[in-house]
C-alpha cells in the first residue's frame, strides 16, 4: 500500500499503514474531484479489499509465475512526410486513415475483425516525419497470423472508395470541429506555433486543409510507402521458438517481392530535416478560449541545442536534467506552496537519427495547471527556481535520488519485452550506429553507464548551465478563460507588466495533428 503525506515522519506512515493491512500488494488512489479523503474512507476500502480476500473474489497474484509472452514487432524504413512539398502533404498526410478503412490488408475491417475473432493480433502502420513503421503483437500462437498481415499489407493495392472516402472525410471534419471546440487545442496549436514556427508540418489540420485532399494521391502515397520490402528493418522481441519462428519469416517477410526499381529515391543520409524555427527573442502570450470550467495550464518551453561529438553523453543528461528540473518544480511549487497538484518536465529531441548530421535541436518543456489568477507568479517562481540550480546546483541528495529513480526504472524495464524493442530500435536509429547493432547497443550501454557515474551536484550544474543557458530565449504560453470584455481591459496593464501579449479577441482554432516529430 502506498501513501502519500506531507513532513510525516516514515515511522509513523508505517504505523499508520499497519490499521490498513492487505494480504495482497493494492495501491489506493484517491482521484480528483473528491478533494481528500479521511481516514474512514481508507478504512472502509480496506474493509471491501479484506471482504473480497475472504470470498477469494480477488485472484492470486505471483509476479514470478507470471511469463510475459506477447510477441512485439516492428518494422521501419527512413523517408517520410518530412520529404513532401505542401502540394502533397495534406493528401499523402491523410493516406493511412483511407487506407485503414477501404483496408489495407486486403479485406474491409468488418471483415478482418471476423477474421480474427478469437486470435491475438494486432498490427497497424505509422508514417511519420522521417520514418514509415508498421508494427504489433500478438500471443506466439499467432506469429504466423501476424506475419500473413504484414505480407498482405506489402502486396495490398489500396484504390480510393467513393462510399468510404465520403465516410472518412465526414468523420475527419467531424473531428477537426470537436477538437475546435476544446480550448487544450488553442493551447497546443498555439505553443506549437511559436516553439517551433508556421510551417505546414506544424500548422493544424483544418476543414480548408481537407479540401485539398485528393483520395486518390492518398492511396497512391500510402501504396509507395509499403511496397519495398527490401529497405525495412524488422525488430521482433518476445517469447518465440525460433525453428518456429524462422521459417515463417522466411515464407512471409521473405516472401514480399522487390519492386524492380526504388520506390523512393534517397537514402538515410539524405533526409529532409523538419523546419524548427524557435524563437530568437523570449516570448510570452496567454491564448483565451471560452470554456464551460474555468482551467488554466502553463506551458514554458527552453531550446536545446546538442552537440554532434557528444551527442550520446548529451542525451542522457538532458533526460536527467528534466528528471531534476520535475522534482525540484514539484517540491516548490505543491509541496512548498500547495498551489498545483502535479507538474510535469519533458525532454524533446528533434531527431537523433544516422540519417540527420551536424548539431541536434530540441526542446525541454514544463507543464502544469494551476488557478487562473497566480499563473504569472508561478511561472516567475518556477524560472528563479531553474535560475538558482543554474546558480548553486542541485544537492547531493537530489542527485541521488535521481539516480535512483532511473535505476530503478532500468531494471523494470529489462523484465519487459517492449523496453528490449524500444533498446534494440534505438541502437539501430542512433547517430552512432554504422552497421553494427551489436557495437551500438554496447556504446549506448557503456555512455549511459558513463554518465551515471560522473553524475554529481557539480556535474548537473554544469550540464544545466551548458544545456540550458541563462540567456537562451523562453517561450511561456498559457491557456486561460475567456472573459468579458472589461474584465479583460481591466487587466491588460498587468498582463503587459508581466511582458505577456494578451490575445483577447476571439480565436480561429484549429486542431492539432498529433505528430511525434522524430
Amino acid at each position: 500500500m502506498i501513501l502519500s503525506y506531507i513532513d510525516i515522519l516514515a515511522s509513523e506512515v508505517s504505523k499508520f499503514a499497519e490499521k490498513l493491512w492487505t494480504s495482497c500488494s493494492c495501491v489506493i488512489q484517491i482521484v480528483e474531484p473528491q478533494a481528500f479523503a479521511s481516514v474512514d474512507d481508507m478504512k472502509n476500502i480496506v474493509m471491501k479489499i479484506n471482504k473480497l480476500e475472504n470470498e477469494r473474489s480477488i485472484s492470486p497474484w505471483d509476479d514470478e509465475q507470471i511469463p510475459e509472452e506477447i510477441v512485439l514487432f516492428t518494422g521501419f524504413s527512413y523517408g517520410g512526410l518530412s520529404e513532401l512539398p505542401e502540394n502533397k502533404y495534406f493528401s499523402s498526410s491523410m493516406g493511412s486513415t483511407i487506407a485503414e478503412e477501404i483496408g489495407m490488408y486486403g479485406h474491409r475491417p468488418s471483415v478482418l475483425m471476423d477474421m480474427l475473432a478469437g486470435k491475438r493480433v494486432d498490427v497497424d502502420v505509422e508514417v511519420r516525419s522521417y520514418k514509415r513503421s508498421f508494427y504489433g503483437d500478438c500471443s506466439p500462437f499467432y506469429l504466423e497470423t501476424a506475419f500473413q498481415l504484414v505480407y498482405q499489407l506489402f502486396t495490398t493495392e489500396v484504390t480510393p472508395d467513393d462510399e468510404v472516402i465520403k465516410r472518412v472525410m465526414q468523420v475527419k471534419e467531424e473531428t477537426i470541429l470537436a477538437r475546435e471546440r476544446d480550448p487544450y487545442t488553442s493551447f497546443s496549436n498555439r505553443a506549437r506555433e511559436i516553439n517551433y514556427g508556421n510551417s505546414y508540418f506544424f500548422r493544424p489540420f483544418g476543414i480548408s486543409d481537407l479540401q485539398k485532399v485528393d483520395p486518390l494521391k492518398a492511396c497512391e502515397y500510402f501504396n509507395t510507402c509499403f511496397k519495398d520490402p527490401s529497405t525495412f528493418t524488422v525488430v521482433i522481441v518476445g517469447k518465440i521458438d525460433p525453428t518456429v519462428a524462422v521459417p515463417l519469416i522466411l515464407k512471409y517477410l521473405g516472401g514480399i517481392g522487390k519492386p524492380p526499381e526504388p520506390i523512393f529515391h534517397f537514402n538515410c543520409d539524405r533526409i529532409k530535416s523538419l523546419p524548427f524555427k524557435f524563437p530568437k527573442s523570449m516570448t510570452r502570450e496567454v491564448v483565451c478560449s471560452p470554456m464551460i470550467e474555468a482551467q488554466c495550464m502553463v506551458r514554458i518551453c527552453f531550446p536545446i541545442e546538442l552537440k554532434h561529438g557528444t551527442m550520446e553523453e548529451e542525451i542522457h543528461y538532458t533526460g536527467f536534467l528534466a528528471k531534476l528540473l520535475e522534482t525540484k518544480l514539484l517540491q516548490l511549487l505543491r509541496f512548498k506552496h500547495g498551489q498545483i497538484y502535479s507538474a510535469s518536465v519533458s525532454e524533446f529531441i528533434h531527431g537523433d537519427l544516422p540519417c540527420l548530421t551536424g548539431d541536434i535541436g530540441g526542446d525541454i518543456r514544463i507543464n502544469f495547471s494551476c488557478d487562473p489568477k497566480i499563473s504569472l507568479k508561478l511561472v516567475d517562481m518556477a524560472l528563479n527556481e531553474i535560475l538558482r540550480l543554474q546558480e548553486e546546483g542541485p544537492s547531493d541528495q537530489d542527485v541521488e535520488s535521481i539516480l535512483e529513480i532511473e535505476q530503478r526504472a532500468h531494471e523494470n524495464g529489462l523484465q519487459e519485452n517492449y523496453y528490449w524493442l524500444n533498446l534494440i530500435l534505438g541502437s539501430y536509429q542512433s547517430r552512432i550506429y554504422s552497421g553494427d547493432i551489436g557495437t551500438s547497443f554496447k556504446i549506448l550501454d557503456e555512455t549511459r553507464s558513463k554518465v551515471r557515474k560522473s553524475l554529481t551536484p557539480l556535474m548537473m550544474q554544469l550540464a544545466l548551465r551548458r544545456i540550458m543557458p541563462h540567456n537562451n530565449p523562453h517561450t511561456v504560453v498559457i491557456l486561460m478563460p475567456q472573459t468579458s470584455w472589461f474584465k479583460r481591459i481591466k487587466s491588460f496593464s498587468k498582463w503587459t507588466l508581466y511582458g505577456i501579449d494578451m490575445k483577447v479577441g476571439h480565436l480561429t482554432i484549429f486542431p492539432t495533428i498529433n505528430y511525434d516529430y522524430e
